[in-house]
This record gives C-alpha cells, sequence and structure tokens, in this order.
C-alpha cells in the first residue's frame, strides 16, 4: 500500500508539473492523485504499525502464522465465506461478514457518506473502505489456509 501511494504522489505531482493546471479537470486531477496517494501512504503506515504492536494472548492462541501466495489466498476466499457462513470456520466470526457486505455495497452504492462531486473527499472514502476490504480478506484468507493447513496435520 505504501508503493501504490508513493506512486500515486509521484503522479499527482508529474501531472501537476506537466500540466500547470491546464487540464481538463483545472486542479482537480492532480490534487485528487494526491489525495488518494496520501490515504494510501497513511493506510499502508498504520498497518505497518499494527502488525508491529503485540497482539493479545487469546488472539494469538487462536491464529496460527498466514500462509498460501496471493493467488492461494485469492481462491481460498470463496471457501473461507462459505464456512464462516455455515459457522465451519472457527478463525473468523460470523460479524465479519456483515462488515465485508457493507463494505461491498458501500463502495458500489452511489450514494456515500461523503459525496462524490466533492474533488478531494469524494473518491477518498471509496478508496479506504475498498483498501480495507481487500487487505481484511487478504489477511483472513490466510488465516483461513493456515488453519486449513493445521487441521490437515492435526488429523494425520
Amino acid at each position: 500500500m505504501i508503493v501504490v501511494g508513493g506512486l500515486l504522489l509521484m503522479a499527482g505531482a508529474v501531472v501537476a508539473v506537466v500540466y500547470g493546471g491546464d487540464a481538463a479537470g483545472g486542479w482537480l486531477l492532480p490534487v485528487g492523485l494526491i489525495a488518494a496517494g496520501l490515504g494510501m501512504l497513511l493506510a499502508g503506515a498504520a498497518a505497518a504499525v499494527r502488525r508491529r504492536v503485540p497482539l493479545l494472548a487469546a488472539v494469538r492462541a487462536h491464529r496460527a502464522t498466514p500462509v498460501g501466495s496471493p493467488l492461494r489466498r485469492a481462491r481460498a476466499v470463496p471457501g473461507m465465506i462459505a464456512a464462516t457462513a455455515r459457522g465451519r470456520n472457527p478463525v473468523l466470526p460470523r460479524y465479519q461478514l456483515l462488515l465485508w457486505l457493507i463494505a461491498v455495497v458501500y463502495v458500489i452504492s452511489p450514494i456515500d457518506f461523503i459525496p462524490e462531486f466533492l474533488p478531494l473527499l469524494g473518491i477518498g472514502d471509496d478508496i479506504g473502505v475498498g483498501a480495507w476490504l481487500l487487505t481484511s480478506l487478504y489477511a483472513e484468507s490466510g488465516n483461513y489456509l493456515a488453519a486449513r493447513q493445521q487441521r490437515e496435520v492435526e488429523a494425520e
């Protein structure tokens, strides 16, 4: 996320320098790119800090180290959602499915807390919710694969 944020910041700066406000949207495009880049940088920094904060002992005892490549994790998402909906996934609480559903509806819906016609903030909330959704799905699918792998090892 930090890399994407940096790239968006650089793209915004390049567009601002090259077009100098003469682009179709005036300063809207470079400012929007810079704002999105800052949002991604802050989200990446918050995630990096959160990873370094020690987990509670109870959570640590129930969660294994995440496993799986990004492609393997993406393939595991439907199975993880189905297992959680049926109550067969002890790693993930059911309310997390509701939060993901709300996030998908929020990103897709034209009705937002912050309207899209506001230059900087309108798309920023959608980017933030979408980034949270993708990182949450990615992390939880790794936990799901680790728990499934651990169950297979224990069954042998």
